[in-house]
């Protein structure tokens, strides 16, 4: 998290409406004494991509003059804005007397201090999640901390965690007939953990809470805030919380994400939806981007740097993501885009196409660009059908001969008579979809590389190799990938031991992690380094003489452009396109044999070990030929221009297109159905991974006390120190099988060497 970037430094209205409402929701926030921060987060607010609200500013009796100052100043500035001066009696009195100003027709009160950040997409996206889900009372995020200390709260959401400590921040957005319903806050006196005893009380009256599970919060952290003034009253503001906590005495259901959702639910049109429509000020055009998710991966580092180069003053670029993940370049993105949203954080997968309409709609997009995401593939016919005049494109990096569905080309064929156009990375791939899918047309636009990022000349070898403790005599050989199947890090390993069998001067390096991770732990030696996940491979690649590619999938892997830039030769399997870039001038082909006996296998790692060392007597000849290559035709620059020109084509192109059609979700629904477990494996691989706890599909607990015992360990924040001694109770129970086989064989073995010796002498 890069905390330079938090928003609210400068006011970034997203747009002019085009019609005026009604607010439907009122932001109440206390003021005491708040000049200083106060117009970071007014910036906040104006920035907010979703416009109907009101923010009603109760300001508790403040002696500051500059800060009044600033008060009345802002309050001149926008006509959503409303003041009110009150004596001073603490945040719980002045937040219920904003509640009890709020228009009567507005349907949320959203809490936000003055001192605090929402992100500008937070308020549209609270408001869609409880518009979404009716049975939710009351909505909230994970939140970034910033001030005092910088860290990131995330925390999963049980009854009995917040009843023995408040996991949910007080920029909550709240039913205002709930709120109503329980008395407010109700609280006179000040520093009392007022917010933590609303939410108890909220769950008393049965209640849901929701909990979104994206960062779009920012908390400042301050030694003299209410929080810290409610600490130094403990003893007696937890005695209005642990009465409400004991008075709870049953569970209510908490709806927190990502989540897989029923596998038979049908999308469902939200009534009563308020859509903001954004006036066309200039003649930029609006594109809406459909991706599954923003990590370090090749496909996701292209879609990164085409957000990055493309020209801000001709292109408007709104980000959709649809399947839960680390998301660990999200940062990245948002800052490239009008607009990010993490649709598997707030939604469920049947009101993905629900909300993408409303984006298409209010946004004015022109056009859609999908890639690799089935949900993006699937709402493409009644996008289209709706907006006929607007352009759909798909990109593929590859179609995955594994998959006896063949993946995103069987997604693209599905969908083909919707799409303007499918580009894909390489003519390999573009020959598969026209041959074997019989697509109607397939375009090659090559993804190309930064040459002045992955510029050898910038960085000094010998420093990298003592900053990274790796060998300066000998010639380092590196793997740069995710750790997974497809990926065959374990091969590599093998490889790599049989070219230091034949050339010890050499030593090899994997960067990267995944699943694969303590399978390759436990096949390396002391001639390996793993590096783990390395954001930034830039310089891996300068410290290395040459870097090998044994993947079983690609489309052209970003790492043998990273390379060739860096002027280090590749061997690549020749999966994909890759032989469209990397031959013997810059490197080596090795041909991928499938799944194949072992003979053949064997066969395959011996011709990866003859390229390599042939590689390496010949390295000054290559390093030569392998940046000339790049800058020849594979630059990022080069690569967005060509997109650039496919846009205004594109857009051109569909202006003359009429499909009519019935509108109707069946496409949709039928692939939510098919994708469901799919969607789960991710949605509990993220939960178990992020939380520790068990997450089941029915979304209980296997056992009712693993679950409590889970939570008590969560809790006291003992995840981690049980999870060692659950590696350590695994690797013994390993041990004692591997020593019963060794038993079984040394049984085996007595009457084998009995009968050898038998058969040598008296035979």
């Amino acid at each position: 998290m890069d905390y330079s970037k938090k928003p609210g430094q400068k006011i970034e209205i997203f747009g002019e409406l085009k019609n005026k409402e009604k607010p439907t929701i009122s932001i109440v926030t206390p003021f005491y004494n708040g000049g200083k921060t106060l117009m970071e987060t007014a910036n906040a607010l104006f920035n907010q991509t979703y416009p109907y609200f009101e923010w009603i500013i109760v300001d508790d009796g403040s002696k500051d003059e500059e800060s009044l100052k600033e008060l009345a100043k802002l309050e001149k500035m926008d006509d959503r804005i409303r003041v009110f001066h009150n004596e001073n009696g603490g945040p719980s009195v002045a937040r219920d007397y904003g509640i009890s100003q709020a228009s009567k027709d507005t349907k949320y009160i959203y809490f936000l201090d003055c001192d605090d950040i929402p992100e500008k997409t937070m308020i549209e996206v609270l408001y869609w999640t409880l518009e979404t889900h009716k049975d939710a009372s009351f909505a909230y995020t994970s939140m970034i901390n910033f001030g005092d200390r910088e860290f990131i709260w995330e925390q999963w959401l049980t009854v009995d965690r917040e009843k023995a400590e408040n996991v949910i921040c007080i920029s909550s957005m709240v039913r205002k007939e709930d709120l109503l319903e329980v008395g407010c806050f109700g609280l006179k006196e000040k520093g009392m953990y007022e917010d933590w005893n609303l939410w108890l009380k909220l769950i008393k009256a049965g209640k849901k809470p929701l909990r979104v599970n994206d960062k779009l919060f920012w908390y400042r952290v301050s030694s003299t805030g209410e929080f810290s003034r409610a600490n130094k009253n403990k003893q007696k503001a937890m005695k209005y919380v642990n009465e409400t906590a004991n008075s709870i005495t049953e569970n209510v259901e908490i709806i927190q994400f990502p989540r897989e959702g029923n596998k038979y639910d049908k999308t469902k049109n939200i009534d009563g939806i308020k859509l903001p429509m954004y006036k066309r000020n200039d003649d930029r055009k609006n594109i809406l981007f459909i991706f599954p998710w923003a990590v370090v991966g090749g496909a996701d580092l292209f879609n990164l740097e085409l957000l990055r180069r493309l020209d801000k003053k001709k292109y408007n670029a709104t980000v959709l993501l649809t399947t839960p993940n680390m998301n660990n370049l999200r940062q990245e993105f948002q800052n490239e885009t009008e607009a990010l949203y993490d649709l598997s954080t707030f939604l469920e997968r049947t009101d993905y196409i629900t909300f993408t309409d409303y984006i298409m709609e209010s946004r004015n997009i022109d056009m859609v660009v999908v890639s690799n995401t089935q949900y993006g593939y699937y709402m493409v016919p009644y996008l289209k059908s709706k907006y006929p005049t607007v352009a759909f494109i798909d990109y593929i990096h590859s179609v995955d001969l594994a998959d006896p569905r063949k993946g995103f080309g069987r997604c693209s064929n599905d969908v083909d008579r919707y799409l303007t156009e499918t580009y894909c990375c390489n003519n390999f791939t573009r020959n598969q979809l026209l041959n074997d899918f019989n697509k109607k047309s397939v375009q090659t636009l090559y993804i190309g590389t930064d040459e002045k990022k992955y510029d050898p000349s910038k960085y000094d070898k010998e420093e990298l190799l003592e900053k990274y403790d790796l060998p300066k005599d000998k010639k380092i050989i590196s793997f740069i990938a995710r750790l997974s199947d497809e990926k065959r890090p374990t091969m590599f390993v093998r490889i790599a031991k049989k070219i230091h069998d034949k050339n010890p001067n050499t030593f090899f390096v994997i960067a990267g992690d995944g699943p694969l991770m303590k399978k390759v732990r436990n096949k390396v030696d002391e001639n390996f380094k793993l590096l783990g996940m390395v954001k930034e491979t830039d310089e891996v690649y300068a410290f290395s003489d040459l870097t090998i590619n044994c993947s079983s999938l690609e489309g052209l892997a970003l790492t043998s452009y990273e390379s060739l830039a860096m002027s280090t030769p590749v061997i690549s399997t020749d999966v994909g396109g890759q032989t469209e870039l990397i031959d013997d001038t810059v490197g080596g082909i090795v041909h991928y044999n499938g799944f194949v006996k072992n003979s053949v296998f064997e066969k395959e790692i011996d011709e990866y070990v003859d390229k390599s060392l042939k590689a390496l007597m010949n390295l000054d000849e290559l390093k030569k030929n392998c940046r000339k290559k790049i800058l020849d035709g594979f630059t990022l620059d080069q690569m967005v221009k060509k997109f650039s020109k496919i846009i205004d084509e594109s857009i051109e192109k569909e202006k003359k297109t009429n499909i009519k059609e019935t509108l109707d979700f069946t496409t949709y629904e039928l692939a939510c159905e098919s994708l469901h477990k799919a969607y789960f494996y991710f949605t509990k691989h993220y939960i178990v991974n992020t939380y520790g706890i068990p997450y089941e599909e029915d979304r209980k607990i296997k056992k009712k006390a693993k679950g409590k015992f889970a939570t008590l360990l969560y809790r006291k924040y003992a995840t981690q120190d049980a999870n060692v001694i659950l590696d350590f109770l695994r690797a013994v129970k390993r041990t004692l099988k591997e020593m019963f086989i060794a038993l079984k064989f040394f049984i085996k073995s007595i009457p084998a060497f009995f009968k050898i010796i038998y058969k040598l002498i008296v035979k």
